[in-house]
């Protein structure tokens, strides 16, 4: 049962009580009617950075005592004797727009802290939530944890990764399938991966996946470990989602923060795979107007020296010539209806268009990919701020089968 935010959307917060955290089938249990406000936050500072934990603050109103732990009137399992109120459990809060349902965030409780303010005229609690990033962390390739369907810990749910020469999405599928995280969604990779250390924790090894494929991992609104290979950002900029200004026809921000700068300059990338030698790819035009920006990669699971080089030569294309940043764009849904599809709608890596008038009346228009969102929502007083952090898309590299060129044009990979 949603409960209206506004008469355009309604919310829904769910708590998965009954449900083991990594069951392939959650039981939710809705707590709207108990919603008073929550802060998301999911992505990456930019294109150049890792992908962090997502994380979720959610109040409850608890003044029924339902959300205490010590509790045994409300979600509490008489048969076991004990509560239902335990760490760990999934939430997800979701909204409907135009008969439309929307995921906002999908994650795990890390706590049930309960809060009495007024001299106990009122309760609440401030869930932290995080999403599948810290399940990923805290188990090992070769370690002890939940297999999908056993429920109980210890040597008998080890974890069994049988590795082998193979793709990189075919590794990221297997390493998800050990642990028994169902909630997947993965490109098909370019390039093949070397065998990795089974002491490397889950997220660990993930990471290292994503590197040797120069792709993206991250979790979606939606819960699903999202993997796409390193062409994604490459053959999805033909249409944008959605076009971002202050004219007609255009969707409407409040504020917009901006950035020109050297700190997203590469130029030079000395990539070395674990069993080969470092391969170097340098532009030296940039290197001459700008100096040397150097990344250093070692130890990568690329199967042989020519991925290596072809990554180096990738990343060196697309980032050698410094390019506008925008660091954030803010919006306020409810000042446009048009923009509620787009708030809840668009997730990261979608690819979008800023338009941004000057003072002088000229327009500057930038190609963007989302690589950070973040949603502010207080539910009784009715207010919501929507922010995205953005990166240039790689116009300025091609491949093969794609006719949308940039700047500076040039192969981004052989």
């Amino acid at each position: 049962m949603s409960v209206a935010f506004d008469s355009n959307v309604n919310l829904i917060c769910e708590i998965a009580f009954d449900s083991n955290p990594l069951d392939e089938t959650q039981t939710f249990t809705d707590v709207s009617a108990y919603l008073r406000n929550f802060q998301t936050s999911r992505g990456r500072i930019s294109n150049l950075s890792q992908f962090q934990t997502g994380t979720a603050i959610v109040t409850l109103d608890n003044r029924d005592n339902r959300f205490s732990p010590n509790q045994t009137t409300h979600y509490y399992d008489s048969s076991l004797g004990r509560t239902k109120i335990q760490p760990l459990k999934r939430l997800r809060i979701r909204a409907v727009y135009d008969s439309t349902t929307y995921d906002i965030f999908h994650g795990f409780v890390e706590s049930f802290p309960v809060q009495y303010a007024g001299q106990g005229y009122d309760a609440s609690t401030k869930i932290r939530v995080v999403d599948a990033f810290k399940l990923f962390f805290n188990a090992t390739l070769d370690g002890v944890g939940w297999r999908l369907g056993i429920s109980k810990l210890g040597t008998a749910t080890r974890l069994s990764l049988t590795q082998a020469q193979e793709k990189s999405s075919v590794r990221v599928k297997n390493i998800l399938d050990s642990f028994g995280y169902s909630n997947q969604a993965i490109s098909t990779g370019q390039l093949d991966v070397q065998t990795q250390p089974d002491t490397d924790d889950l997220l660990t090894a993930l990471r290292k996946v994503e590197t040797a494929e120069n792709g993206t991992f991250f979790i979606a609104a939606n819960g699903n470990a999202t993997f796409r290979d390193r062409n994604f950002r490459l053959t999805n900029t033909t249409t944008p989602s959605a076009t971002f200004g202050q004219g007609g026809g255009e969707l409407p921000y409040v504020d917009i923060i901006s950035a020109y700068d050297d700190n997203k300059i590469i130029n030079t990338v000395q990539r070395t795979r674990t069993g080969g030698s470092t391969q170097i790819a340098i532009d030296s035009d940039s290197v001459e107007r700008f100096g040397a920006h150097v990344l250093t990669e070692s130890a990568t699971l690329n199967v042989s020296d020519a991925d290596a080089l072809s990554i180096a030569d990738q990343k060196v294309v697309a980032n050698s010539i410094p390019q506008t940043t925008v660091e954030s764009l803010s919006f306020a849904p409810q000042q446009n209806v048009n923009l509620w599809e787009k708030a809840l709608g668009l997730d990261i890596g979608s690819f979008v268009e800023a338009k941004v008038t000057t003072p002088s009346s000229t327009v500057e228009t930038y190609d963007l990919f989302i690589e950070r969102i973040k949603h502010k929502v207080d539910a009784r007083n009715k207010t919501w701020n929507w922010q995205i952090g953005l990166s240039p898309a790689e116009t300025g590299a091609w491949i093969l089968g794609v006719n949308r060129l940039g700047i500076d044009t040039n192969l981004s990979y052989t």
